[in-house]
């Protein structure tokens, strides 16, 4: 997989917005993938799914999505409900591209927004995979991690104490928080998160007031989401039991649960053929 050479950059002007993504594979009957990232340091659809690229790229031209305040897309400001601002921006890349309907797999804050995305347009996605979502303010059990005094810091940490961001600490940021294994981190990641990590203009979002936008519980519309929705879950996430993802396959209309018991937050890192053969299958059942 090393071999794999980085699919070229390229830019789309969205409302003024520049977005930067990647397109590997190449157009065939089945619809395409949309991958889109984490909210992590560095964090960029690229390096969140580059091990699984070769497997999906087979079959279905796969578009690797960088949201506005990651890697080369624009650091502007989000206003109102953030969820909601990156999946309109989702959509009018979509319609920028003629994407007319596709299958998204996200990590993380990625399927917070997909999920909010496919509530306001069900009819442009077909399958929906996330993996250690939580738009959600608490676990049905307990607290969530990212919300205690414990997660408060974790960004301003790795980009304003100490010196700033440097390859020791996006080390040490993806071992406690995103891996079960220390040993499976992905070395060739570990470098692309830490480069793109590397911006001053994101730095000077973290200084900008209300730069990141307004939470959005998205509990309450889940119920709204009919499309089919896969939900994959590491048992040891830091950021939060199975009771989260359980309380939401409850309000689902039509999701599936799936657990990897050695893994963490990047499951698709860690378990990546499992991961894979899974995802595969289920949008492969897409009719």
């Amino acid at each position: 997989m090393s071999d794999l050479v980085i699919p070229a950059s390229q830019f789309v002007l969205l409302d003024g917005v520049r977005l930067h993504y990647q397109v590997l594979g190449k157009a065939t009957e089945r619809l395409p993938v949309i991958f889109t990232h984490g909210g992590g340091p560095g964090s960029t659809a690229w390096s969140n799914f580059r091990l699984s690229a070769q497997a999906f790229s087979a079959d279905h031209q796969c578009y690797f999505v960088d949201f506005a305040q990651f890697g080369q897309s624009q650091m502007v400001a989000v206003e109102g409900p953030v969820f909601t601002w990156h999946a309109q921006t989702l959509r009018a890349f979509m319609d920028a591209l003629g994407l007319k309907q596709a299958h998204l797999v996200n990590q993380s804050f990625g399927g917070c927004v997909a999920l909010r995305f496919a509530a306001d347009n069900p009819e442009r996605v077909a399958r929906l995979i996330t993996i250690g979502s939580q738009p959600v303010d608490q676990g049905a059990l307990q607290p969530l991690p990212l919300f205690s005094k414990h997660a408060a810091s974790l960004m301003s940490d790795y980009y304003l104490a100490d010196g700033g961001p440097s390859l020791n600490k996006m080390r040490i940021l993806l071992q406690k928080y995103e891996l079960f294994n220390d040993a499976k981190l992905d070395e060739e990641a570990l470098l692309l998160r830490f480069a793109a990590s590397n911006n001053p203009d994101y730095i000077q979002l973290l200084h900008t007031p209300n730069a990141f936008g307004e939470w959005e519980n998205l509990l309450p519309i889940l119920k709204q989401i009919d499309v089919p929705v896969l939900m994959c879950w590491g048992l040891h996430d830091w950021f939060g039991g199975i009771d989260v993802p359980m309380m939401m396959l409850n309000r689902l209309p039509n999701a599936s649960l799936h657990i990897f018991g050695k893994a963490a937050h990047h499951l698709q890192s860690e378990c990546s053929d499992e991961f894979n053969g899974l995802a595969l299958s289920f949008i492969g059942a897409h009719k």
